[in-house]
């Protein structure tokens, strides 16, 4: 769950979705509440009244059989432990701030002498002296208060108690589809043999990973299945146009042909040799790509194949007057094949000279990582620097330029058998094109 970002989080509908859920039942569960805490109060309203009219009936019944005195001292001895106010008016009755109602009836009232109102009932003695029978407010007050408490932790735990299950079911369904998504990044960058995991829980995301895995599968089979029937094609195709161009090959021979079937002879026999070489190159890139070909790995240093490289490729270079810069920034031992190395950079450096305009200039580096080669031509577009990578793929500004498209593919299959890659990127103007090499042990 770590690997998912606050951002990724807030931007999720499942989160949302969650949240909307957990508002709407926080809103109907706090108006149950609202309903359950206004119920509570008039019940423990009722109640306080209920013990009132008790209490009123207990001393209702004492003054038709006792005297003044001797409700005076029940009195003194119930305060001690009873939460009902007592009070006699025997002569000032403008004590009494609000008219209060004979036994049984009850009602809110507010004495001068009291901060705090009370609900209260009038009993008159046998003297006809009143006796105000009441409940502090305080007492009232006390219980709503602890029940405000008790309600606020009853609607607040729950509310984060479902925010936080929210978040939770979140980020276990974000978790999940982020290793969905992973894989699907893995395979359309190139990658193969990429799987799901699939739990022995069989839930509803292990019966997508099911799908999805047999789905990968299918593709890989078909996909090495086009390749195995193009290099079959390739290599059916390659022994009757050999035999063709040898023919082409003996008529050009010939001394006594016109000089317009010649020249036309003549752009045949390379019509040949092109397709020739591009059957060839794809037979080389799969036989490369499948393992079949027998390469041999030895520590070796990058620099001395790379000076190989520029005195190759020179003269294409002075062709078009351009410049051949190299710098080596620190040795670069790598475990590799020095003919697969020198035909990769071959064709990384063939590619910026072609693509560089004339009195251009090329930048070649190597370091520990591997090697770098940098031109000022057009570049490529970002969304086509991973196709490009594929074979027979050419660009459309590329289209009237000789080439097979078979360039860069090769270069990646190379990295990729040395434990390597090629990473294209903005040269601003131009390509940088970087190929990373595992270092020797």
């Amino acid at each position: 769950m770590a690997s998912i970002s606050s951002d990724v989080l807030y931007r999720s509908s499942i989160l949302k979705l969650l949240l909307w859920f957990g508002g709407g039942l926080f809103l109907v569960m706090s108006l149950l509440m609202q309903q359950l805490y206004q119920n509570s109060l008039q019940t423990y309203q009722q109640s306080l009244d209920d013990l009132l009219r008790q209490e009123s009936q207990l001393f209702s019944q004492l003054a038709a059989v006792a005297d003044t005195d001797s409700i005076i001292k029940s009195i003194d001895t119930r305060k001690q432990s009873s939460l009902y106010y007592y009070q006699l008016y025997q002569a000032s009755p403008h004590y009494v701030a609000t008219p209060i109602p004979d036994y049984p009836a009850i009602a809110n009232v507010k004495s001068t002498g009291q901060s705090q109102g009370m609900r209260a009932t009038k009993v008159l003695l046998k003297d006809g002296t009143p006796l105000v029978i009441g409940i502090n407010d305080s007492v009232y007050q006390q219980f709503q208060n602890n029940l405000n408490v008790r309600f606020l932790w009853a609607t607040f735990v729950p509310f984060m108690g479902v925010f936080a299950a929210a978040v939770w079911f979140a980020l276990n369904i974000l978790t999940r589809l982020n290793k969905v998504n992973q894989s699907m990044n893995q395979v359309m960058c190139g990658e193969r043999g990429v799987r799901l995991k699939v739990s022995a829980a069989t839930d509803e995301f292990d019966l997508l990973a099911i799908h999805l895995n047999t789905m990968l599968a299918q593709m890989e089979q078909n996909e090495s299945r086009l390749r195995s029937l193009t290099v079959d094609i390739a290599h059916d195709l390659r022994t009757p146009m050999a035999r063709l161009k040898l023919r082409i090959d003996t008529l050009l021979e010939q001394v006594n042909l016109a000089p317009q079937v010649a020249d036309e002879l003549s752009f045949v026999q390379q019509d040949f040799n092109q397709l020739l070489d591009t059957f060839s190159g794809m037979m080389e890139l799969y036989n490369l790509s499948q393992s079949r070909a027998n390469i041999a790995l030895e520590p070796i240093d990058l620099k001395p194949i790379i000076l190989d490289v520029l005195d190759f490729m020179e003269p294409c270079a002075k062709e078009k007057s351009q410049l051949l810069i190299y710098r080596c920034d620190v040795a670069c031992l790598v475990s590799g094949n020095r003919n697969l190395l020198f035909r990769a950079l071959c064709n990384l450096i063939d590619n910026a000279i072609k693509y560089t305009p004339s009195g251009g200039q090329i930048e070649i580096a190597s370091d520990c990582f591997g090697v770098l080669v940098a031109d000022n031509g057009p570049g490529i577009d970002d969304k086509d620097k991973t196709r490009v990578l594929d074979q027979l793929v050419r660009l459309d500004p590329s289209r009237s330029s000789s080439g097979f498209g078979l360039g860069l593919a090769f270069v990646n299959t190379v990295a990729q058998l040395h434990g390597g890659r090629i990473v294209l990127s903005d040269n601003q103007p131009g390509l940088r094109a970087r190929l990373l090499l595992s270092r020797a042990d």
